[in-house]
């Protein structure tokens, strides 16, 4: 470690030993104590005139997370064109967030919690790696668009020394008129409500820097960045279906999740797409997926002999996303993929499972993770499946190791989303909507 960081790390650990004892946490109490420590090693001070602006932005979230998250990417560019802008991805999206063009440097997030996921644990963590690689950077402006309570990304922007902090208030609703103040928000420079309309992640996304710079945003549609040799893997892959003469269209399928409880039964998929395959003769499948995956797509692809093709654990996680842009359509469940044909604007059948009785709010799961700019139909549940479902707001299933209220969803309801899907086409619509 240089001089600065140790004395940074230093500074945290103290804190962390002062306070563990008494089991809370103060952010206004970690900013009294860092402040001075801050401004001694310099990352208070203003950048010189003509000085490349160094701008963080952190998205070690998930592979959907990010594509919907894509948007905002460019526009930071368009806005910074000099700056030098640094991504902080994850394991889980590095494959898509490599191939950004609009930024200059990507650090993937490798912290080394021990297994632990105690506050103070957490922290300790956190104030190593903050200061170990973050604080060399002297970040002038970070972005942090995660929208969880308590946000690890919170502590690693204050703690990395950036100077200008931008992220969403962690004060949140607690129920009608209430509001549970964390406290938090000290650590942050720049704090934005979260609005309380219905919109995607991605219109959250656009509004750090419309909220921030009161600028206008010059295009709100999603990307998907891809190689030249994922498209001809991609093309490779479905040589088997376009060598069938009566196939003309090609529709991708998804039956697996990241999640058990969004995984609509593959039985189900089984009819919805027989009627569909009946119906309409030149169309063929690509069954797409992990190695996870295999066995359901397999079970699929079996259905319709010489009509669809099991793809699942044999492609790239790119090359899945540059086949989608050869499909007509997507069936399948709320997946990262499905964000990725969306970015590419391909139509979309979906579905979640969250209860439609419970009501849209700004933070549940078909409001923020809707396919976004593209003509798309998602289904819900008419009712949750068990007493306890209604507890939660987000996702609404509080069953997460197995589907569950995602089994309210029936074949003839997907059905008629997909009739409703063709009306979207037709109509040129770019929204989802919700069939309840």
């Amino acid at each position: 470690m240089t001089e600065e960081q140790r004395k940074v790390y230093e500074a945290l650990m103290a804190f962390h030993r002062e306070h563990k004892p008494k089991k809370s946490f103060s952010g206004r109490e970690l900013v009294e104590h860092m402040e001075p420590v801050f401004r001694e090693v310099g990352c208070r001070k203003p950048s010189e005139p003509g000085e490349r602006t160094k701008i963080l932005t952190l998205r070690d979230d998930a592979a959907g997370d990010f594509v919907l998250n894509s948007a905002f990417q460019r526009e930071l560019r368009r806005i910074y064109p000099t700056s030098h802008i640094t991504l902080f991805a994850s394991t889980r999206n590095i494959e898509v967030a490599r191939c950004c063009p609009y930024v200059d440097n990507i650090i993937v997030n490798d912290i080394d919690y021990g297994g632990s996921v105690a506050f103070w644990d957490v922290f300790a963590a956190a104030a190593k790696y903050a200061a170990e690689v973050l604080l060399p950077y002297h970040f002038d402006m970070g972005f942090s668009g995660r929208l969880g309570i308590r946000s690890v990304d919170v502590l690693l922007l204050y703690m990395s020394g950036t100077r200008n902090r931008v992220c969403f208030t962690q004060d949140r609703s607690a129920g009608p008129g209430k509001i549970a103040r964390l406290g938090w928000d000290v650590m942050m420079s720049v704090i934005l409500p979260i609005r309380e309309r219905i919109e995607s992640d991605a219109e959250r996304d656009l509004f750090m820097l419309e909220g921030m710079l009161q600028l206008p945003i010059a295009n709100r549609s999603l990307e998907m960045w891809l190689l030249d040799t994922d498209r001809q893997a991609a093309e490779k892959a479905l040589e088997p279906l376009r060598q069938e003469k009566k196939i003309k269209r090609i529709y991708a399928v998804m039956p697996g999740a990241s999640e058990a409880f969004k995984e609509w039964p593959v039985e189900r998929f089984a009819e919805l797409l027989k009627v569909i395959m009946k119906r309409e003769k030149d169309l063929g499948l690509a069954i797409l997926g992990g190695e996870k995956d295999k066995e359901r797509a397999d079970t699929l692809a079996a259905l319709f002999p010489r009509r669809a093709i099991s793809l699942a654990g044999k492609l790239a996680f790119r090359e899945s996303a540059a086949l989608l842009s050869l499909c007509e359509k997507y069936i399948g469940n709320d997946t990262g993929l499905m964000h990725m044909a969306a970015a590419q604007k391909v139509p979309i059948l979906t579905l979640f499972p969250y209860p439609a009785s419970l009501g849209l709010f700004p933070m549940s799961c078909p409001v923020r993770f809707q396919p976004y700019g593209v003509p798309a139909v998602a289904a819900l549940p008419p009712q949750p499946a068990g007493e306890k479902c209604h507890l939660n707001s987000g996702t609404g299933c509080a069953v997460k190791e197995a589907p569950h209220c995602i089994l309210g969803v029936t074949v003839e309801k997907m059905l008629q989303g997909y009739k409703l899907l063709g009306d979207c086409i037709r109509d040129k619509r770019k929204n989802a909507v919700l069939l309840k």
